[in-house]
């Protein structure tokens, strides 16, 4: 999937930089690539609030270094693929089109030197109140935690019968707003999605499967789990996509085991604690 049309500013430096936005709109892009090269100055990676045209905004702004840098200057160059937050913005487009809750992307660009991309950013409109799932899930109540697992359950099968695998579905990276005044309105949000899209790839449906419950061991207990599997599985067939249980259930066991073995050979890419061995 790659990146809608935009509103498209550049910026190039008699040193051979090159600033490429892609916003909402002209303006939008403007005061982005201003922000972009703020952050840009910096060395290490940045997530923040900010002020974007009076908008209250977030940031998301990272270096692409060495062989990562050269991968995807390679991936644009060769294949015509984005990087990663351009992919993210487009991914996020996607999923607000299908009626998911997602940030609303505002601007996406990346900054090059001498032809190799060294930088890249992403504007988002800024969710307020939201908090992680996984933040969420110890203090609620019961009948709360029931709400939101049913809500994930269900709007996870719709991502999946869709064929939307978001490939980083851990539940750090699903978001609880605040509770609406209906009572059937949603409070789920899809955030961090650059890794997949809307397509099958080599990690399917069970992938998203292993990521969720990687450290959902410990905050959704075994009856819950079973109970979430059932509403999912109910749900693909109602959107006609069912899935084979067994397999499905198999296959995301061996994604979370190869999950745990990344974890064990490289803790620091991890934030919560150590998940159990087994699922």
């Amino acid at each position: 999937m790659t990146l809608a049309a935009q509103a498209r500013f550049v910026l190039r430096s008699p040193s051979g930089d090159r600033l490429d936005c892609r916003a909402v709109d002209e303006r939008t892009a403007r005061s982005a690539a201003e922000l972009a090269l703020s952050a840009a100055a910096g060395p290490r990676a940045v997530g923040r609030p900010v002020q974007l045209d009076g908008m209250d905004a977030w940031l998301k702004a990272s270096p692409l270094r060495g062989s990562a840098g050269l991968r995807y200057t390679l991936r644009r160059t060769l294949l015509r693929l984005d990087a990663p937050r351009e992919r993210e913005y487009a991914n996020l487009e996607w999923l607000r089109r299908e009626g998911f809750q997602a940030p609303r992307p505002l601007a996406v660009g990346t900054l090059a030197r001498r032809g190799r991309i060294v930088w890249q950013f992403l504007l988002l409109k800024r969710l307020e109140h939201a908090q992680p799932l996984v933040d969420c899930l110890p203090g609620a109540a019961q009948a709360e935690r029931a709400e939101l697992l049913a809500e994930l359950a269900r709007e996870v099968a719709r991502l999946h019968a869709l064929r939307f695998i978001h490939h980083d579905l851990h539940l750090r990276n699903v978001l609880v707003g605040a509770a609406p005044p209906a009572s059937d309105a949603r409070r789920l949000w899809f955030v961090d999605a650059w890794r997949g899209g809307p397509r099958y790839a080599l990690r399917g449906p069970a992938y998203d499967l292993a990521c969720l419950m990687l450290h959902g061991e410990g905050l959704i207990s075994a009856l819950e789990r079973e109970r979430w599997i059932e509403l999912y599985l109910e749900q693909r067939s109602a959107h006609g996509r069912p899935a084979d249980r067994a397999r499905l259930l198999r296959g995301a066991r061996a994604q979370h085991a190869r999950l745990v073995r990344q974890l064990a050979r490289a803790p620091g890419r991890w934030r919560e604690p150590r998940p159990p061995a087994r699922w």
